[in-house]
Order: C-alpha cells, then structure tokens, then sequence
C-alpha cells in the first residue's frame, strides 16, 4: 500500500522535483495572447535560453540559441535594460514551442517553459445570425488580389494554434463550397453572413506572400429578450434559421426547482401538448407563434440550433390586469354620477327628516293649545251656570 500511494502521489504531481544536491528540470506553462512581450527571467547572466518550436520534429536534436554568454544570439530576443529578462517581443504562433533555460553550471536545473499562444487580442461580440465585418487595412488596390482568409475553431484557437487553419477563402478569389454565399469581400471590409456559434474562433487575412494582415477573434452571443405581454395577446420569436433547423425548448417559471425543460419544437415538429398549449402553437416562417397566453405560459422559451447552440432566449412575463383607458373613463365618470345622486338622495332625506321633526313639533304644539282653550271654555261655562243658578 506504501508503494501504490507514493506512485499515486507521483503521478499526480509528475513535477516534484527532489533535492539530493542538485535542483531537477522543472516545467511550466504560460499562455500569451497574440502580440503580447514573452518575459523570460533569468536568474543569473550564465544561463542558456534556447527554443523548439512546436511544430519541429521529434527527431530534431539541435534547438534555436536565443542566449549564450550573457548575450542575446537571436534576433527575436533582447535583454531588458536591467539584464534581468530575456524578451521575445510580439509574440505570434511561430513563438509557440518549449523555451529552456540552463545553467551549464548545474545542466540538471534547468527550467522549460512551453509557451501558447492565443490567436489574437483583438476580440468582437456579435449576435447570433448578424453579419460579421473584418476589416481589410490594406493599400491599395483595395481589395488586394491575392489575399487569403484562413479559420480557427474556438476549441483549437484556445491552445491549438500549431494545428494548421481552414482556409476559408483562397488566393484565387473562390471560397470555401460551404462559406460560397456567405463571404463577401469589399473594398474596406470582409463579411461573413450570418453567424452562429460553430463561427466563433479566430480569423486571419493574410496577404499575397503569406504575410498576416488582420488577425481577429469572433465571439458569437445569443439574442436575449424580456416580454411582458398582457393575458391574450401573441407572442412571436424569430427563429433566424430555418424551423427545420431549430429546437425550442420551454421552461415554466410556476414549476418547482429544479424545474423541467419541455421540447415544444423539434426540427419544425411540434412535439409536447401535455402544457396547455394545443391549438395555440403555430409558425410562419422563420417565426414561432403563441397565441393567446395566459397566466400559466410565464417562463423561458430558448430556440437552439442543431450543433446545439443557442441562438435566442425568450423570457416572458404577463402584465397584470388593467383596464383600457377609455373604460377607465367611462368607470370614472358613472362612479361621479352616482356620488351626485347619493348626495342628492342623502340631502332630500336630511330635508325630508327636518320637515317631518318641524310637524311633530306644530302637531305637539297645537295640542297643547287646544288643552288650555277647552280648560279656558271649561272654567267660563262653569261659571256662568253658577251665577244663573244664584240668579234663580
């Protein structure tokens, strides 16, 4: 078991390097960006630098000296000011490969550094299915005959740049037979239509004698949408390619997490009708159709396309419900009515209950008269029968 650890450990760390008097080869790896300086350190003026590049053969025994006796030996190299750093300015793919620094003191401690070069520095962003524009910074004539225009993937520009390119557009003139209705050469810019993701990676335009010229990166970004839609409306995505080409996948934003991916169109077939959405999915075109939405239809709709992808997102949400204004009006204007009325009403029953108290009062009042009149009649009658009784 002690064996089968220490040979884990060793091949896990396969650049352990163990001190018995003398300091191993020790390797490292750095990635530059095309035109970038390459600083090598140096940490004595006694050192060797020499260079393979990447694409020698195995079989090559002998390496490029860039440094000997404190001194650079090669054009690409040049000491810095202080004598501290070796610099092989502007860097392109011919720099890529393993730089060696020895010491011939101690030829066991030497330091390799592979070095990568990453295509270009120049990098442009456009959206999935828009045109992309190169420009050709060239004298004239404009276009120069003779020019080529040559292709990395992404996968490849990345850590790959020793592998060759696809030439895209020859010296002749004539494209690539698939890229034969999509590039176009100008007299200030080269276009390619209508890009999607498998068009992102490096392009190079290289002159009559191999020369490079332009040199750029293409970065492709998929459309991103925010609808809010009122209930019933229609709902429609460009799919930019055509439906036979696409998929469009529906996330529903009332569904728990982690939530589900539903296929709604798969390569111009509709395909789930368990969500709801039968007889309202329809397509035009290079157009989707939702029909009718409802509250329930809130989520992602992403289209992506065959290589997978995605080249448009959709993120829908419903307005809440409200009233046009003109109904608003009308309401406003009935509810004002109805207040006058109300406040008539309450204003006649307010008249109406004075009134009735001002009769309870008179009724009362003449009541109360008409007592003391019959008491007042009572008392005269009472006496005159009591002097015509006397009188008798």
């Amino acid at each position: 078991s002690y064996i089968f650890s220490f040979f884990l450990i060793f091949m896990t760390h396969p650049f352990i390097t163990f001190q018995n008097g003398r300091r191993k080869t020790s390797e490292e790896t750095e990635t530059l960006f095309y035109g970038e300086d390459f600083h090598i350190l140096l940490r004595s003026l006694n050192v060797e630098v020499t260079f393979r590049n990447r694409t020698a053969p195995h079989s090559q025994t002998s390496d490029e000296p860039l440094m000997r006796g404190g001194k650079s030996v090669s054009e690409r190299a040049q000491l810095n000011s202080r004598l501290s750093h070796l610099i092989i300015e502007s860097v392109s793919e011919a720099d890529e490969g393993v730089y060696t620094v020895k010491d011939p003191a101690n030829p066991e401690g030497a330091r390799r550094i592979s070095l990568i070069v990453r295509d270009c520095s120049n990098e442009q962003t456009v959206k999935y299915g828009d045109n992309y524009h190169i420009p050709l910074d060239l004298p004239p004539p404009s276009p120069p005959p003779g020019i080529t225009l040559e292709y990395r993937p992404l996968s490849l520009e990345a850590t790959q740049t020793s592998k060759p390119a696809l030439v895209l557009l020859a010296a002749s003139g004539t494209p690539r037979e698939e890229y034969k209705d999509r590039i176009i050469v100008g007299e200030k810019t080269l276009t390619l239509r209508t890009v999607t993701g498998a068009d992102e990676g490096s392009y190079t335009i290289r002159g009559p004698k191999g020369e490079i010229k332009t040199k750029m990166c293409l970065n492709v970004r998929e459309h991103m949408h925010f609808l809010e839609l009122p209930q019933g409306k229609r709902m429609k995505i460009n799919l930019i390619l055509n439906s036979t080409l696409v998929q469009v996948n529906y996330t529903r934003s009332s569904d728990p997490a982690p939530r589900r991916q539903y296929v709604l169109l798969d390569r111009g077939e509709f395909t789930d009708a368990e969500l709801g959405f039968e007889g309202r999915l329809s397509l035009d075109g290079n157009v989707f159709y939702l029909d009718n939405i409802r509250g329930s239809d809130a989520g992602e709709f992403k289209v992506i396309d065959i290589l997978g992808f995605p080249s448009t997102t959709v993120h829908l949400e419903l307005k809440p419900f409200k009233l046009e204004k003109l109904y608003v009006a009308i309401i406003a204007l009935l509810g004002f009515v109805v207040f006058l009325l109300l406040a008539c009403l309450v204003s006649c029953l307010f008249k109406v209950r004075k009134r009735a108290k001002r009769n309870a009062a008179l009724e009362k009042l003449a009541k109360e008269d008409e007592g003391e009149a019959f008491r007042q009649v009572r008392k005269h009658t009472s006496g005159w029968f009591k002097a015509l009784n006397t009188k008798l």
